[in-house]
């Protein structure tokens, strides 16, 4: 398969127009020049297309703007997957710093990678991030790297640090492609990606790297800010229950194997969610141990729920 590009980089917002100069110029100030700037607007009713149109017009780095109705960060990209031109794609939330070397730290660790005749094997590379005082996010990793991946890091290893992961777009686009349907999808604003990223390990590899490519802002503004979310509605809730129901139906041999108090632990999210949602939990599972602890603890849950609300 020919690719235009070397990399893609993907950014999807939401009435973030304000952000996106920042981001725009950090992206010119990049030292890897060979990629595309791919950006999905997800309903933004802000100046969002103002801002990416000038940058258009511009002409200084090659966008491809998509703008689009409201429907979550999954049909952003549901939209933007099939118009990559990049052979690797990497994902820039609209409220991350990101660093100017960043292409530079992937096309070197890409390059490595090719050069194994084991290449096919892999899908992602992972690098760090740290906060605005220079402390990492997560445990340190070892040098100079590690292959493993997703659900071993997370299951074996232990290491839930937050990491940016750079992957290649022909198996995003097949392996690790947004479900056409799913439980709850006109209900929730996001598809997990933690459920797309863990199906795909158990076929693919990742490289995990100890190089630092993004900053966490942690701004009243960002999306990752404390107070993000204390105004959770109903969608975000739909979006946890639909993640605890997905990790049941396709993590249970990982949890069961590597973190049993996971697994009661999933179980109980499913149940407490399930009541805002308005959902039956025992219609979510078919799984008979999963309907006989949601029988156990609905009472200490539903009250747990009750005096909380």
């Amino acid at each position: 398969m020919k690719y235009k590009y070397r990399f893609s980089i993907f950014t999807a917002t939401y009435n973030r127009g304000h952000l996106l100069r920042q981001r725009y110029e950090e992206l010119l100030a990049l030292d890897f020049k060979d990629f595309e700037w791919v950006v999905v607007s997800d309903g933004s009713t802000d100046n969002t297309s103002d801002e990416m149109n000038s940058f258009v017009a511009e002409n200084k780095i090659p966008i491809v703007f998509i703008d689009k109705e409201n429907g979550g960060k999954h049909t952003a990209w549901q939209a933007a997957t099939p118009v990559f031109r990049g052979r690797y794609i990497l994902a820039a939330d609209d409220d991350d710093i990101i660093m100017p070397d960043t292409l530079s730290i992937f096309d070197k660790h890409w390059s490595a990678l090719e050069a194994l005749p084991n290449y096919n094997e892999y899908w992602e590379v992972r690098t760090r991030c740290q906060r605005q005082d220079g402390t990492l996010v997560g445990k340190i990793l070892p040098e100079p790297y590690v292959d493993s991946d997703y659900n071993s890091m997370n299951y074996i290893y232990k290491n839930n640090c937050e990491m940016v992961g750079c992957r290649k777009v022909e198996v995003l686009r097949t392996e690790a492609a947004v479900p056409n349907s799913f439980m709850f999808q006109d209900k929730v604003s996001n598809f997990p990606e933690g459920i797309r990223w863990s199906q795909v390990a158990r076929k693919y590899k990742t490289r995990f790297v100890p190089d630092v490519t993004r900053v966490y802002l942690t701004s009243q503004d960002a999306l990752c800010s404390p107070n993000s979310g204390k105004k959770r509605n109903i969608r975000k809730t739909h979006n946890t229950l639909l993640g605890a129901i997905y990790e049941l139906k396709y993590e249970r041999d990982l949890m069961f194997k590597y973190n049993v108090k996971k697994y009661i632990k999933t179980i109980m999210v499913a149940l407490y969610t399930s009541f805002p949602c308005k959902q039956n939990p025992l219609r979510l599972t078919d799984k008979v141990l999963d309907k006989v602890l949601m029988m156990l603890l609905y009472v200490p849950i539903s009250f747990t729920w009750l005096i909380r609300r």
